[in-house]
């Protein structure tokens, strides 16, 4: 029998293998009770040969693995066996749990014999062939397989081979594959392997030993680091072979004065490759020196300890502030002071007599923050400072010892004499030349350099009594706010301080004037400009989303516009002038309200919101509107077509309106000019009062003393209160609509029996020729057993 297919290879997870598959995992001697899930490889044969007794000095490469005897087509017998070799390199230095090697099977002689096959440990000592065999070591236990007569996943045990081999410091393993000597020569018991066995390898190899110790996010070195923290924050970065997924840290700490009382702390996440913790507070005393190390776990094996990592405790902080001094900015100088806003100065900080500073850091208003080292523990050191503001100004000093501790703070009070020139000038017009005056205040100042707003800088001579003078002419309609940026520099280039004169042009918006302000939509309307540029000689407007229109400026600078608004709600009108040179002035606007006209309506048959009238009772119905030139009123009830009616000479129309049903009513009216404007539209509602029918009965009396019985008659007379009415509709238990006749004295009476105790409910309501309805009257009575 042969077995067609390459095996499927199965990669087993997990710590639970079965035995056929996988083989049995061996953990290692105390193993925590969740024990850490070990590597898996797979190893494939790096070679593999054949050998044949017929050609006894050859081998084979090629094809499948026959092993045992077989005849071929002559009839001729064959044995052979087959050798296969894995290279175990990459296991060195590795922790083996289990391994097994897994052979499938292609083809069985016959599947009457049991299996006979054998794996034995082989060291090949040149080339292999029948004639020249390795020597054969112990068989291997095995094979392992599922009842049948072929296994893909035929398996021995080779875990005490695979950890001699590398305990031995081998990298290769040779296995060879043969029928059993007291089978061998049986053509029965020959069986076909795949020529591509593996083994799969439960392992595990130990962490890496940690490095980059830092306390504090600082690096570890050869010479212990000074620290002020009381929780000092320890860390290291952890390596592991088989991946870091279940690497757990263990920190040691301890005085390097008392290494006895060492505590160790574990276990700490690592998983990431990286691990922190708290070096423990109450192990730590101010002036002591501690250590350190650590070593990953990955529940089998440990790594090395790493380096020691040693740190030494100052939390007592310099106990005297630093001294200030300065060659420029003398202390608590007053005006006019010193230096200038943009001169450099310099500021030399002492350790005043403590030993161990080693920076400085300062601050201040108008003064950048900064932080400068000693020029040797205990030392001093000097640094350049340039104000950016004058005035009054002030720098805080603090010393630094090696620990990080700071010094009381020491405050350094000078005054920096102003060196920014004055700007003085009127507030600018648009399109007006404007001239600004420059004064120096730098000393030894020569020019002076502006820039308005973002344009390019601009330099001027300074003039002998210190000024400059520059006209600036605003040509822009649309900015109204700029900034004038100067200052100066004198001989050797310094600059002074820059003085930033804001300042808003006057845009000389036209003024608007709309008369009437408020009206209605087909109303005319004026409006006024009036220019504040001097030689304005037009205007361009634009109302609302209109296009923009010019119109040319009067003698006394005005231009007058009419317009009829056609929609109603907020609007505006926008304006500005120009002059001869294309100058334009600001935009002006002005905001007016437009009402919609829409129609007034008035009923004294129906009032608005008021319940009247009833079902054919005709109501009149009266419109007006303020809407100019009107000429008639569109109007619809009820969402029926609209209709059209002309308005009369006095500007209103009425409609007559006979409901045909009660119920709210609603008329939707709007006015229309000779133009063809329309109004906005008005909704007027109202409710149009019901005529229900009254309804008796001689077995339901007012007093509620009786009530209709199972199997006996009840009558029902129903009284018309709707005039004109010719008939009822009743409808009894929600059956189907029943239609009675209105007798001459305006009632109608019906029998019903009823047939079981229930609740009858009855409805009724009364309907003239004209199709006119009263309203429903709605009952229920109770029927007894």
């Amino acid at each position: 029998m042969r077995l067609s297919g390459r095996p499927v290879r199965v990669l087993c997870a997990g710590l639970v293998i079965t035995a056929l598959a996988c083989g049995a995992v061996v953990l290692p001697t105390g193993s925590a009770t969740a024990a850490p899930q070990p590597s898996y490889a797979t190893v494939y044969r790096s070679s593999w040969l054949s050998t044949d007794s017929r050609t006894p000095h050859h081998n084979n490469t090629t094809g499948d693995a026959r092993v045992g005897s077989w005849r071929d087509d002559k009839g001729e017998q064959h044995t052979g066996k087959a050798y296969f070799t894995f290279d175990l390199a990459q296991l060195q230095g590795a922790e083996v749990f289990s391994a097994f090697v897994r052979l499938p099977e292609v083809a069985a002689n016959d599947c009457a014999k049991p299996r006979a096959t054998e794996l034995r440990v082989v060291k090949p000592l040149g080339r292999i062939s029948w004639a020249r065999q390795p020597r054969e070591k112990a068989k291997l236990p095995g094979p392992q397989a599922l009842e049948g007569c072929l296994y893909e996943r035929v398996t021995w045990d080779l875990g005490d081979t695979v950890r001699q081999t590398l305990a031995e410091g081998g990298t290769k393993l040779t296995v060879v594959a043969r029928i059993s000597a007291e089978f061998q020569d049986d053509v029965a018991y020959g069986r076909t392997y795949h020529n591509d066995p593996w083994i799969y390898i439960g392992y595990n190899k130990p962490p890496g030993k940690p490095t980059g110790l830092r306390v504090n996010g600082n690096d570890c070195g050869p010479e212990p680091m000074i620290t002020a923290s009381r929780d000092p924050l320890v860390s290291g970065r952890f390596t592991d072979p088989d991946g870091t997924y279940s690497l757990d840290a263990r920190f040691a700490f301890w005085p390097v004065a008392a290494p006895e009382s060492r505590r160790e702390v574990f276990p700490v996440w690592a998983s990431g490759g990286y691990a922190t913790t708290y070096y423990p507070n109450d192990m730590l005393q101010d002036g002591g020196t501690y250590a350190w190390a650590v070593r990953g776990e990955d529940g089998y094996a440990v790594s090395e300890w790493s380096e020691p990592c040693t740190f030494s405790v100052d939390r007592t902080a310099p106990a005297a502030a630093p001294t200030v001094t300065s060659s420029v900015y003398r202390e608590d100088g007053g005006p006019p002071g010193d230096g200038g806003d943009g001169v450099p100065g310099d500021f030399t900080f002492t350790a005043n007599g403590v030993a161990d500073v080693v920076a400085f850091e300062y601050s201040g208003i108008g003064v950048p923050d900064g932080r400068v080292s000693a020029d040797q523990p205990g030392g001093s050191a000097t640094v350049t400072v340039t104000p950016t503001l004058d005035g009054p100004l002030g720098i805080t000093v603090m010393s630094i010892d090696r620990a990080g501790n700071r010094s009381p703070a020491r405050d350094y009070r000078f005054w920096v004499r102003t060196t920014a020139p004055s700007v003085k000038g009127p507030q600018p017009q648009l399109g007006k030349p404007t001239e600004f005056t420059f004064t120096a205040r730098q000393e030894n100042a020569v020019g002076f350099t502006y820039r308005l707003d973002d344009s390019p800088e601009t330099t001027l001579p300074l003039g002998p009594d210190g000024t400059a003078k520059v006209t600036i002419t605003i040509t822009d309609p649309e900015a109204r706010y700029h900034e004038l940026e100067v200052w100066t520099t004198n001989a050797a280039g310094q600059r002074s301080g820059i003085t930033k004169r804001p300042f808003a042009v006057d845009l000389l918006e036209p003024t608007i004037s709309i008369d009437p302000w408020d009206g209605v939509i087909g109303q005319r309307r004026t409006a006024t400009f009036t220019a504040l540029m001097s030689d304005a000689v037009s205007f361009t407007y634009r109302i609302g989303d209109g296009q923009e229109t010019t119109v040319p400026s009067s003698a006394d600078g005005t231009a007058q516009v009419s317009f009829t608004p056609t929609a109603s709600g907020w609007s505006n009108v926008s304006v500005f002038s120009s002059n001869r040179d294309g100058v334009r002035s600001g935009t002006g606007w002005e905001s007016f309200g437009v009402d919609g006209a829409a129609p007034t309506v008035t009923s004294a048959e129906y009032p608005e919101w008021t319940e009247a009238g009833g079902p054919g009772v005709p109501g009149t119905f009266t419109a007006s509107s303020p809407l100019p030139g009107l000429v008639e009123y569109r109007y619809a009830f009820d969402g029926e077509p609209e209709r059209t009616v002309a308005a009369t000479s006095n500007g209103t129309a009425s409609f007559v309106r006979t409901p045909t049903g009660p119920g709210w009513s609603y008329l939707k009216v709007r006015a229309v000019a000779d133009t063809g404007l329309v109004s906005d539209e008005r909704t007027y509602s109202f409710r149009v009062s019901e005529r229900e029918p009254v309804i008796t009965s001689p077995q339901y009396p007012p007093d509620g003393s009786a009530g209709g019985r199972v199997g006996e008659p009840i009558e029902f007379t129903f009284t018309a209160a709707l005039g004109g009415s010719t008939e009822f509709v009743y409808r009894l238990d929600y059956g189907p609509e029943t239609t009675v006749p209105v007798g001459p004295d305006g009632t109608a009476t019906i029998t019903f029996t009823p047939t079981s105790t229930n609740s009858l409910s009855l409805q009724v309501f009364s309907r003239t020729p004209e199709g006119f309805v009263s309203g429903t009257t709605d009952r229920t009575f109770d029927v007894h057993g």
